[in-house]
C-alpha cells in the first residue's frame, strides 16, 4: 500500500513560533492554530494546503537549559526526537500510515524488506502520541520513527491516525474545508556524494520501489514519486549530492544529510515573492 506524504516539518527557536507563523502569513499562507502536544515540550500551527499535505511549524516550548538538570522533564526535553535538530528550517517529513488492523507494522513491514536487500535499516516500534487543540478537542495518534542510529528527516516517520484524521487535519477531498490554494510539489533532501548510495538505498528501502534517475542524467541525483491525500504520484522527493560550497557547509552543520528545500505550487494567485532564507528553503514551483 503507498503511503502519502502526509506532512513536513518546520522547526524554529523556543519563543519564535509566532514570529514564523507571521512571516508565512505575509508570503500568503493562512496558518492556523495547533496546539501543545500531549507530553508538554512542543507546539505547533498547521498550515493545510489542498492536496491535503499540510506544513507543520513547530517550537519547543522552552529551551533545554530551562528545565531542573536531572529532572524527568530535563531528560524528556533533552531525549527528544528532534532536540538536536537544526533550528530554523525544515527538519523532517512524515508519510501516513495507512495500515488497518490484520495489517503487520509499517515498521515491521520495512524492517523485513531491509533484512532481504541487505540495508542497514531499522523502524522502531510505533509511539502513542498526541495534542490537544485550541478548543479542547484531544488527537490521538501512533508515530512510527527510524531507529536512533539513523539522523532524523534522512527517512521518512509514519504517522497513524487513531482519531479521524479530519480532526488533526482540517481537509477533506470534496473541498469543504478551508485550504491554502497551493500544493507541495517536490521536497529534496541534500546529502555528500560520499553518502548518496547509501541514503538512496534507504530511501528506496522505506518506500518500497527504486529511485528513478535524473531526467537531464545528471549525477548525484535521484528521485520517487510520492502520493498526497489528494491524489497520486503528484509528489517528487528528491535527493541530491552537494553541488557547490554553500550546500557542503549546510550538509556538515546538519550531521550529513537533511531535507534542503520544499517546493509549493500556487493554484491560485501567483503573487509568489521570495522566500527569506534565514526561515526555510521554500521555493515557488
Amino acid at each position: 500500500m503507498s503511503s502519502p506524504l502526509d506532512h513536513i516539518i518546520h522547526l524554529t527557536s523556543p519563543g519564535k513560533l509566532q514570529e514564523t507563523v507571521c512571516v508565512f502569513q505575509e508570503h500568503g499562507f493562512e496558518v492556523l492554530p495547533g496546539g501543545k502536544h500531549a507530553d508538554g515540550l512542543t507546539e505547533n500551527a498547521l498550515i493545510v494546503l489542498e492536496d491535503g499535505v499540510y506544513i507543520e511549524l513547530i517550537q519547543f516550548v522552552q529551551p533545554l537549559e530551562q528545565y531542573q538538570e536531572g529532572s524527568p522533564e530535563w531528560e524528556a526535553r533533552k531525549d527528544h526526537w528532534w532536540a538536536s535538530m537544526k533550528e530554523n528550517g525544515w527538519i523532517d517529513y512524515s508519510l501516513g500510515d495507512l495500515t488497518g488492523p490484520e495489517d503487520a507494522p509499517i515498521g515491521t513491514t520495512i524492517n523485513e524488506r531491509a533484512k532481504e536487500t541487505g540495508v542497514n535499516l531499522e523502524y522502531d516500534k510505533g509511539l502513542e502520541g498526541g495534542r490537544i487543540k485550541p478548543d479542547g478537542d484531544i488527537l490521538r495518534w501512533l508515530v512510527t520513527f527510524p531507529a536512533k542510529q539513523h539522523l532524523r528527516g534522512s527517512v521518512p516517520f509514519f504517522c497513524k491516525d487513531l482519531t479521524p484524521r479530519s480532526r488533526r487535519v482540517p481537509w477533506d477531498k470534496a473541498g469543504t474545508a478551508p485550504t491554502n490554494k497551493a500544493r507541495i510539489a517536490a521536497v529534496t533532501l541534500k546529502t555528500t556524494p560520499e553518502n548518496f548510495m547509501r541514503y538512496r538505498s534507504e530511501l528506496s528501502t522505506v518506500l518500497g520501489t527504486s529511485a528513478e534517475p535524473s531526467e537531464d542524467g545528471r549525477p548525484g541525483t535521484a528521485f520517487w514519486k510520492l502520493s498526497s491525500p489528494a491524489s497520486a504520484g503528484s509528489i517528487e522527493l528528491y535527493l541530491q549530492s552537494a553541488e557547490n560550497t554553500e550546500e557542503t557547509d549546510w550538509i556538515n552543520s546538519v550531521a550529513g544529510i537533511g531535507l534542503w528545500e520544499v517546493a509549493v505550487r500556487r493554484t491560485g494567485s501567483n503573487n509568489a515573492q521570495q522566500f527569506p532564507s534565514n526561515i526555510a528553503q521554500l521555493k515557488w514551483d
